[in-house]
């Protein structure tokens, strides 16, 4: 045995003489088996003794695995965002332009008076002269001047006019320089089946009245005429009571009353008692207050007057 060893094992036996008997000694774990054996002198020793191999490392606590988390309180629901004002629909877009709308022109009519300087007043079959068809005394048909409603002005040197002749409804021509043209804006509508008569002043309705017409067998015409006289009677207990609007309409079935053409008028009557029958020789009668009406509101010459069945 090398010195070394010796010296090593000496010291060993003094330490645990000095330290009591082994009961004394502190349990010491179970290392393994450490035996080495010696190599020969003057040679490396190679590690010929067995490797101490440490146990694989175990955890001796409880391995703790982390459970699911959760919420210990209530769980809260978030609720659906509301809004808790008021809440402000939108009104569908409009349009704030104030979009052109058309105005009805107001009716009117243009009268064809004969110049002061015209005694009479020529009427022709067609524009451009030739021979004369009419002639018409002015002032005319009596005491007042001699007017016509025109049909047409387009033409810049004659007017096309309603003439005041039978058959009804006949047009001829007047030389533009014979003339003076003016507007009106009153009118007489007569509503035949209504038995009833209607002035107005372009759309504004002044007057409503029952009316006696023609009797079956002498009724009174249709078509578009023209007041042409305006006469007050001087004694208002006759047939014509206070006095008429003459029109331009003839009867279609009378020749001759009193003398002279039947022309067809408006007038009042003694009669009132008829009113609304078809009773007259085709004249339209209105109440005597109505035709003082008529006078208070001026109807002018050549007022148009509408015969409608």
């Amino acid at each position: 045995m090398r010195p070394t060893g010796i010296c090593l094992m000496a010291v060993l036996c003094v330490i645990l003489s000095s330290c009591g008997s082994a009961d004394d000694l502190p349990a010491m774990r179970h290392l393994g088996a450490t035996t080495a054996t010696l190599p020969r002198q003057g040679t490396l020793p190679p590690t010929t003794g067995t490797a101490t191999t440490a146990p694989p490392e175990t955890t001796t606590s409880t391995a703790t695995t982390a459970a699911p988390e959760t919420t210990t309180g209530t769980a809260t629901t978030a609720p659906p965002e509301t809004t808790t004002g008021t809440a402000t629909t939108a009104p569908p877009e409009t349009t704030t332009s104030t979009a052109t709308s058309t105005i009805e022109p107001v009716p009117s009519a243009v009268v064809v008076t004969a110049a002061p300087d015209v005694a009479l007043l020529e009427a022709f079959r067609r524009p451009g002269g030739g021979e004369q068809w009419w002639l018409f005394p002015n002032p005319g048909p009596f005491d007042g001047q001699r007017v016509l409603l025109a049909a047409d002005t387009s033409d810049p040197d004659w007017v096309e006019v309603h003439l005041p002749v039978r058959p009804n409804g006949r047009t001829g021509w007047v030389r533009r320089s014979d003339v003076v043209l003016s507007t009106v804006t009153t009118r007489i509508v007569v509503e035949l089946g209504r038995r009833r008569l209607t002035v107005y002043d372009g759309s504004e309705v002044l007057v409503t009245a029952e009316a006696t017409i023609g009797a079956p067998e002498t009724p009174t015409p249709t078509g578009l005429f023209y007041v042409n006289q305006i006469q007050v009677e001087v004694d208002p207990d006759t047939e014509r009571g206070a006095g008429l609007f003459g029109t331009s309409a003839f009867s279609e079935v009378l020749d001759i009353i009193d003398g002279g053409e039947p022309a067809v008028a408006v007038h009042g009557t003694n009669q009132p008692e008829l009113l609304g029958e078809a009773a007259s020789l085709g004249c339209i009668r209105v109440a005597d207050e109505v035709i003082e009406q008529l006078f208070r509101l001026s109807l002018p010459l050549g007022t148009p007057v509408e015969i409608l069945a």
